[in-house]
């Protein structure tokens, strides 16, 4: 019984420290910024920052840097509800939760959801409208014509 036992503690003991991501707390409401008493906010995003991979690649030094990174990250934010805090790789801090903020004219590099875009794609140019604002870096686009949504930054793409 007690070689059963052994292999099986240390085996938990050590997958136990292996883990890449703590969980250090839960709030219902987070922000860095002054909010607005009279504004009317709405739900940008639903739990934006949650997957793994998200909180993985988190590298928000301090607190408040995380809560800015992750609602910079969210065109309109303002605020997190129901926000996840986490320790990621013992050094750094992550948030996960839903991204609050205003979906009116909220804009990234001058581009705003319904804009129409042109862009180059396999030596033709490819025309489709913004649908989402998905970060700072990225829009989605749906391509004139068709069902596909495309990945783009917004380097890549003109207004018409």
């Amino acid at each position: 019984m007690k070689k059963t036992f052994i292999p099986l503690f240390l085996l938990l003991l050590l997958s136990s420290c292996g883990t890449s991501l703590k969980l250090i707390g839960n709030v219902n409401l987070i922000t860095t910024r002054d909010l607005d008493d009279n504004a009317k906010y709405s739900l940008v995003k639903s739990y934006a920052g949650g997957s793994d991979k998200e909180l993985k690649n988190s590298r928000g030094k301090t607190l408040d840097d995380a809560i800015n990174q992750m609602i910079k990250e969210t065109a309109g934010g303002e605020f997190l509800k129901n926000a996840k805090i986490y320790l990621v790789k013992g050094k750094y801090y992550g948030v996960a939760g839903d991204v609050w903020g205003y979906i009116v004219n909220a804009s990234i590099k001058g581009f705003k959801v319904g804009d129409r875009v042109t862009w180059k794609s396999r030596k033709k140019y490819l025309n489709g409208v913004i649908t989402s604002l998905k970060n700072d870096k990225i829009c989605l686009i749906k391509v004139d014509d068709s069902d596909v949504v495309k990945e783009l930054s917004y380097d890549d793409i003109s207004k018409l």
